[in-house]
């Protein structure tokens, strides 16, 4: 059976390959450097010292055949030393010749040395003979003629040392290029198998690898849904493929539940918000109901209050299970084991905490008979207002992130309850002050319109009176009607302000509009407030640059310049300055009253606007008034679609700018 490609048994298969193509080179040219080594070693060892040996030899006796010719020859006694030196010389060169001779070669070493030794026998009896006598002279011709016997087998010998010499140079030398062509050829081969090997390694592994890296790229890029080819390549990159497409769809496993959880967490954050925006109990407790049963795919959802819980209904169900159904028994159990925060649940898998139910609750989950019960307390802060509970007939048990989404409307409950209870409160509290708030205005609607008849009567006297109508009256007399008068006229103005007020409030204050030259009204308030300011000893500075055409109740703006210039008159003390502008600003007609007065403190700019407000310093120096006036300025610039604006320094003056827009 063939067994699966692997990824180390391709590489070894392709580096068995390289290393016996090495190992073969290598053997090659260890044999061809053996062989020329024992070439060499056999010229430098043995050849080349035998040549020199049968050199050696040959001179010796070249040596011992002169000296003894030129003996015979002259008689030189000399000479002859020559032929001794060199018959002590060819013993050792004979020995030294024969030890280097091998089998082959030591029949023409014998051959020779026979020769030499017969020149030598002849050569002792030329030595003996005397010089220069016919013996001397046959014995040359005869030596002669045996020392060129011992020459021939000499040379013959050297010719077949220099043919050995040149043998084993020939095969050094072929051994030499054989090599180098097999190199050569073995490199070649390295290089061929070494690039099949790497196209083998690129189809069967680098690509298939590269397949995996580029699945791996495209899913960093946001390409999910790519998958690596399981098919291709050796076991272990199959194995690798194979790996990351479980990976993939592990983790697209893992993002359809986040998804899921993160459904559910945006279901559960409206069901809160749902929850929340109900104001009354009952549709708030109905809404987690419905929610949760939807949601978290619960059968049944029951909602225990716990005692004392006022203004709330004490059970509720989906289907009203809890009156007589199979949650009737549930129903009856105290909530009073459970705290704020307190989970539990029938699984174990789900954390329940170290809360445990009392053995009633435990006895009727197991009459419902459903699979799986989940708990929670419906509390806010640290106060249990009650328990929800979950239950599944047929389902999964409990997971911890449901355990935690449904302590989340849990929470949401528990606030929307604590929420509804005091809007309800805050409902009946409203309508008891809007009663009273109704009373308020009917009253001071009446009582301002009794007041006016008494008050109109009274001016009407003091008038006659201060004509001389009915008779002359004294300085002292005079004096008294001017202060009925003036306390008459004040107590009007106040009445007045009032009466304004209460329109406000019952929403009978209208505006009537018409065109209106804002720069007119201007002067006629100067002038009418100029007989009091001159009193007061404050100066008045006009700067109105007319025509001002605006579209507004001229009666309801007259009011607003003598609330405004009045109070500028009343809070400025003797020696200071009321200045009036009054420009058109684009769109916008400006009117501006500043004063050099008291000022209003920081603190309290922000409350001017509100009735009956009196600023502390104004109070502290007893200065008059009843704090209406400019609430009802503000609601006059609103009804004409204006804005006003305050800017004071205590100690330094207020400055009050009124934007209203032109005709």
């Amino acid at each position: 059976m063939r067994r699966d490609p692997t990824v180390g048994r391709l590489l070894t298969r392709s580096f068995a390959v390289l290393v016996a193509l090495i190992v073969c080179s290598g053997v090659a040219e260890m044999t061809t450097v053996l062989v020329q080594h024992r070439v060499v070693r056999e010229l430098s060892t043995h050849v080349q010292p035998l040549e020199l040996a049968n050199a050696r030899l040959r001179a010796v006796l070249g040596d011992a055949q002169r000296g003894l010719r030129g003996y015979l020859l002259t008689g030189d006694g000399q000479v002859l030393d020559t032929y001794l030196v060199a018959r002590s010389e060819y013993t050792q060169a004979s020995l030294n010749l024969q030890g280097l001779a091998t089998a082959a070669e030591e029949p023409a070493v014998e051959a020779q040395l026979a020769r030499a030794d017969v020149w030598w026998a002849l050569a002792e009896q030329q030595r003996r003979a005397p010089p220069r006598s016919d013996d001397a002279a046959d014995y040359v011709t005869e030596g002669k003629l045996l020392f060129q016997a011992f020459v021939s087998e000499n040379e013959a010998f050297d010719r077949a040392l220099a043919r050995r010499v040149a043998t084993l140079q020939r095969r050094s030398s072929w051994l030499g290029g054989a090599t180098v062509v097999m190199v050569l050829v073995l490199t070649l081969v390295a290089a061929a198998a070494a690039g099949i090997m790497a196209l083998v390694t690129t189809r069967r592994i680098t690509r298939p690898l590269g397949g995996v890296v580029r699945v791996l790229d495209e899913r960093g890029a946001g390409r999910l849904d790519a998958r690596a080819d399981t098919g291709r390549g050796p076991t272990e990159i199959r194995a690798v493929a194979a790996a990351v497409n479980a990976m993939a769809d592990e983790r697209e496993r893992i993002r359809a539940a986040e998804r899921d959880v993160a459904r559910l967490r945006s279901e559960v954050r409206e069901l809160g918000y749902r929850i929340r925006a109900h104001l009354r109990v009952r549709d708030a407790i109905g809404e987690a109901i419905r929610g949760l049963a939807g949601t978290m795919n619960a059968d049944h959802v029951l909602v225990r209050m716990a005692p004392g819980q006022t203004d709330v209904p004490q059970h509720a169900s989906l289907g009203d299970e809890h009156v007589d159904g199979r949650l009737a028994a549930l129903a009856a159990c105290d909530v009073g084991w459970l705290s704020g925060g307190d989970v539990w649940t029938t699984d174990d898998a789900a954390p329940a905490g170290d809360v445990q139910p009392p053995e009633a609750e435990i006895r009727a989950c197991a009459e419902v008979g459903a699979e799986a019960v989940l708990t929670v307390a419906v509390s806010v802060g640290e106060e249990c207002l009650g328990a929800l509970t979950l239950l599944r007939d047929h389902g999964p048990a409990f997971t911890p992130v449901d355990v935690r989404l449904v302590e989340v409307v849990a929470a949401d409950l528990g606030r929307g309850v604590h929420l509804a209870r005091l809007y309800e409160r805050e409902q009946h509290l409203v309508a008891r002050l809007q009663e009273l708030d109704t009373a308020k205005t009917d009253f001071m609607s009446t009582v301002s319109h009794e007041l006016r008849t008494p008050l109109t009567s009274i001016s009407g006297y003091v008038e006659l009176l201060l004509d001389a109508e009915a008779g002359e009256l004294n300085a002292p007399q005079g004096k008294m009607l001017d202060v009925i008068g003036r306390n008459t006229r004040r107590l009007r103005d106040l009445i007045e302000e009032m009466l304004i007020l209460s329109k406000i409030e019952s929403g009978a204050f209208s505006t009537s509009r018409e065109p209106v030259d804002l720069a007119s009204l201007v002067e006629h308030a100067v002038e009418v407030i100029a007989p009091a300011a001159a009193k007061a000893e404050v100066t008045l500075h006009i700067a109105v640059d007319g025509p001002l055409p605006l579209h507004a109740d001229p009666d309801q703006l007259d009011r607003v310049l003598m609330n405004l210039l009045a109070n500028a008159v009343k809070f400025t003390s003797g020696g200071g300055e009321v200045r009036v502008t009054a420009h058109r600003d684009g769109t916008e007609i400006v009117l501006v009253v500043a004063d050099t007065g008291m000022g209003i403190p920081a603190a309290e700019q922000k409350a001017l606007f509100t009735r009956f407000f009196r600023a502390s310093n104004a109070v502290r120096q007893a200065v008059p008034g009843t704090g209406l006036g400019l609430a009802i300025v503000s609601t006059v610039v609103d009804n004409h679609d204006g804005h006003i604006e305050v800017q004071s320094t205590e100690g330094a003056g207020t400055t009050f700018t009124i934007r209203l827009p032109a005709a």
